[in-house]
This record gives structure tokens, sequence and C-alpha cells, in this order.
């Protein structure tokens, strides 16, 4: 079987990266938007960030999209490759697309980097990018300006409050500046055909609003946005 999804094992780090797109078999509670497209997972860490998909929940999907009026948050195809030096996933969507970029990972340190570009000038109208973090209840969430135990209740970081960086779990996640975080958000279980509701399976969204800008030089004048997410754990890999 040939599809456009690989698994990479680096040191500690186990990368996931999935091409794959919407099924065209009919719909039910187990066949899923086909949505999330990047995992990590730590050794000693466990998993980081979760590309697990749902259903009916545009807002865990790894981009999302907005064209009159109506939104999309699967991509209409994708192509993967994979080599020594780094892994690139790309993504096709109707008003732009996308590639992620992962080089090869260190001890401590992995990237994620991102670069969207509209398909036409002016066609992106409205788009986010999203990792879901995998958070512990009963642990603590620290930013640049917030510090909080994990709990049922409800949190709305904003930028401002984020200032650039989350750190949970034994791992430091730097951010776009201007990145959001909810949490809890209860992904969907199909045995239910509905939500999950206990907590342990709740995820974080951090999210970053798509704005791309024209380059001041270049043959095609389409927008880009380049988005890097840098993962940093402690050398003992503890807590």
């Amino acid at each position: 079987m040939k599809v456009p999804a690989g698994i990479r094992k680096t040191g500690p780090w186990i990368v996931c990266l999935s091409g794959l797109t919407e099924p065209t078999v009919p719909r039910n509670p187990f066949f899923l938007d086909r949505q999330g497209h990047v995992s990590v997972f730590h050794e000693k860490l466990g998993p980081i960030v979760t590309g697990a998909n749902s259903k009916r929940q545009p807002e865990l999907a790894t981009l999302w999209e907005k064209e009159k009026g109506q939104a999309y948050s699967f991509p209409l195809s994708g192509r993967l490759r994979m080599n020594d030096d780094d892994d690139r996933l790309a993504l096709a969507y109707r008003t732009f697309f996308a590639e992620v970029d992962i080089p090869s990972p260190s001890q401590d340190h992995l990237e994620l980097r991102f670069t969207v570009t509209e398909t036409g000038k002016g066609r992106l109208e409205e788009a986010r990018l999203t990792l879901q973090l995998r958070f512990h209840a009963g642990e603590a969430l620290e930013t640049a300006h917030a510090h909080v135990v994990l709990g049922q209740k409800r949190i709305d970081l904003s930028a401002d409050q984020i200032g650039g960086w989350i750190r949970h779990h034994g791992w430091t996640l730097q951010v776009d500046p201007s990145a959001q975080l909810i949490w809890p958000i209860y992904p969907f279980n199909p045995y239910r055909n509905g939500p999950e509701t206990e907590l342990r399976h709740a995820v974080a969204a951090v999210s970053i609003p798509i704005a791309v800008k024209e380059p001041r030089a270049a043959t095609l004048p389409w927008g880009t946005q380049k988005i890097k997410f840098v993962l940093d754990v402690k050398p003992e890999g503890t807590r």
C-alpha cells in the first residue's frame, strides 16, 4: 500500500506526517474527517502533538479555511517526501497550499516549519493553523504571562497572555507571537457518535491566524506566511 503518510524515529522523537485526504466512502460515525496531519511523540514524555482526526470539529484541524462563506477543514490532496536531512509534507487546499518541513531533530530539540502560500493573489479569505497539544490534567501550564493548574475549567489564553511560549510536562514549545490557546476540547468519539466526556481524553488547541503577506520582490506576487514551532525538552527528559 502506497499512501502519502510516514513515520520517522530519530533518537527519542517519533514524528508522523499524513497527507491522507477526505474519504470518498459513505459517511458514518467511524469515518472521521482526515484533518490531522502532524503528530509528535517523545519516548520519555509521551505524546506532545497529536494529529488525531475528528468529526464536525474544524477547530481541531491542522489547517482550516473559509471560502465564500463555507468552511473546509481537510485538504484536496497531499504529497510526502522523506529523506535523511528533512521530511516535507505538502497539502493543497482551495485557497492556499501549505508545506510542513521537519528538519532532522537533535536529542532535545525539534522544529516544525510551515509555509502557507495563497493559490492566487487575494484568493485566501480566512484560514487558521492549529496544533492539538496533549495536556495532562492536574499538572501546571506555564506561559510568559500565565501559570495555571489544568482541570475542567476552561482556559482561553490570548496571544498577549502566551507571549511566545508554552511549557508543560517537561517540554517547552515556542510559538508564533499571534498564537492563542484553548483547553479543554473534547475530541469526537465514534463509539458515542459525539464528543468525549472524560477529561483524560481532552486536548488543547494552539492556533494561529493565517495572514499572508506579498513578497517584496518575486515573479509571482502571491502572498505567503512562514510559521515555526520549536519544541525543547529538558536534557534529562523529566518533567
